[in-house]
């Protein structure tokens, strides 16, 4: 992200599994030193978290964890959010019995998730 990749090329999207590697959780401390350090000589002309929401998907591979989705949802929005199970590490029945039991989203988020912002980043539909 640092590089100016996502500069030079805004429509590349990238997905990252497991609900983003942590990096929802850590790129307001990344920004935050980045701008501390302004001669650090970064080609990227925006914040790391601006691409990160911009260019980037992420799936529930392996960590199904409600308190992390939702974390991932408030920092990227769901329509960069993508269900995955992280298969053979991870058995279906399981994922499939987190994810279905899901309250806390709405009927349309979980439809997003479930496949539909799939169909739109993959050009599915």
């Amino acid at each position: 992200m640092a590089s100016g990749l996502f500069d030079k090329y805004p429509d590349l999207n990238v997905v990252i599994g497991h609900l983003g590697e942590g990096l929802p959780a850590s790129l307001w401390r990344i920004d935050h030193r980045i701008n501390a350090m302004p001669d650090v000589g970064m080609p990227a002309k925006k914040p790391l978290s601006e691409y990160f929401r911009r260019n980037f998907y992420t799936t529930t591979s392996g960590n199904f964890f409600t308190p992390t989705l939702m974390g991932a949802i408030a920092f990227m929005g769901v329509d960069r959010v993508m269900f995955s199970v992280d298969y053979p590490f991870e058995h279906m029945s399981e994922a499939a019995a987190w994810f279905d039991g899901l309250d806390v989203l709405s009927p349309d988020d979980k439809a997003k998730i479930a496949r539909g912002n799939a169909e739109k980043l993959l050009k599915l539909g």
